[in-house]
């Protein structure tokens, strides 16, 4: 059995514990931190971001879960689908310190979903939330 463990970044819907906790199995330690080179862009029609590459000044902030195991990720990674690539990509966490981490960024084919604007966490958190989690299966 695989017992090797990543670190992985999340800068969307998956920055929220109800929707983390319905995907994965496992409780993980976790720690803001910032991806830079990367710009948080909507999605045309839903709920969830996508994150693009950008010049290296723009950054997005979130939340980095550390030490999650193989089958979780497997789990994450079923969740994610086509529209994402799992890449390994350096952070910067908020205590300063620089660690590689695994980020879901929007496959180059899909690059049509994404919204020509940035996506909105605080709408989010009060808004698009609840009907991310009535909207896909497996949440309830």
């Amino acid at each position: 059995m695989d017992k090797k463990q990543y670190h992985i970044f999340t800068y969307g819907s998956l920055m929220f514990g109800r929707v983390w906790s319905c995907i994965v199995s496992g409780n993980y330690a976790t720690i803001p931190a910032t991806l830079h080179g990367y710009q948080r862009l909507a999605v045309t029609g839903e709920e969830y971001p996508v994150a693009v590459p950008a010049p290296s000044e723009i950054s997005i902030p979130g939340i980095l879960y550390l030490n999650v195991n193989t089958a979780d990720i497997a789990r994450l990674d079923a969740f994610e689908g086509d529209y994402y690539l799992r890449l390994q990509t350096p952070l910067l966490t908020v205590t300063g310190d620089t660690l590689i981490a695994q980020t879901y960024v929007l496959n180059p084919i899909y690059q049509h979903i994404a919204a020509p604007f940035e996506w909105d966490v605080e709408q989010f958190r009060n808004q698009g939330l609840e009907r991310f989690i009535t909207r896909y299966p497996g949440f309830h």
